[in-house]
């Protein structure tokens, strides 16, 4: 089965759910505002997330859920976490979260990841121990799912 929303598209919708939030039903007291921060977590997480991108490309396997995928790719970031882009993202909206202050972005991270964790890497596990077997069960077991 097809997956309809892969993970880029549910984090915009999220986001721009927190978004709509904040707008129609706002303006909310800020929480936590600390621009620089959130600015500086934004980046950082962008450029992990691009990080494992860029390794995936380049070892010609897809970044799209519900693929098989043709590397097991278990180095640089993916030393750290077996999910990166997934860290990645989730390091950016804690950064929107600290630049913009409100709850509704304080939300998304955690909304985020309930789906990403629910659904989304559920599935990707099922598939990479059906296509490299104890190869990702070994890597799965030194490797952390998130950090």
């Amino acid at each position: 089965m097809p997956m309809v929303f892969q993970p880029p598209v549910v984090t915009l919708l999220v986001v721009l759910s927190a978004w709509l939030i904040h707008a129609l039903l706002g303006p909310w007291p800020t929480i936590i505002s600390v621009p620089v921060l959130g600015g500086t977590l934004v980046v950082f997480g962008f450029l992990f997330m691009m990080w494992a991108r860029i390794l995936f490309t380049s070892r010609n396997t897809t970044l799209f859920v519900g693929k098989p995928s043709s590397q097991l790719v278990c180095d640089g970031p993916f030393r750290f976490s077996r999910n990166p882009m997934y860290v990645g993202v989730v390091v950016s909206l804690l950064g929107i979260a600290f630049w913009v202050g409100a709850w509704p972005f304080y939300l998304a991270g955690p909304v985020t990841v309930l789906i990403l964790n629910s659904i989304h890497i559920p599935r990707e596990e099922r598939l990479l121990r059906d296509v490299f077997g104890e190869r990702y069960l070994a890597y799965s077991r030194e490797v952390r799912r998130w950090l």
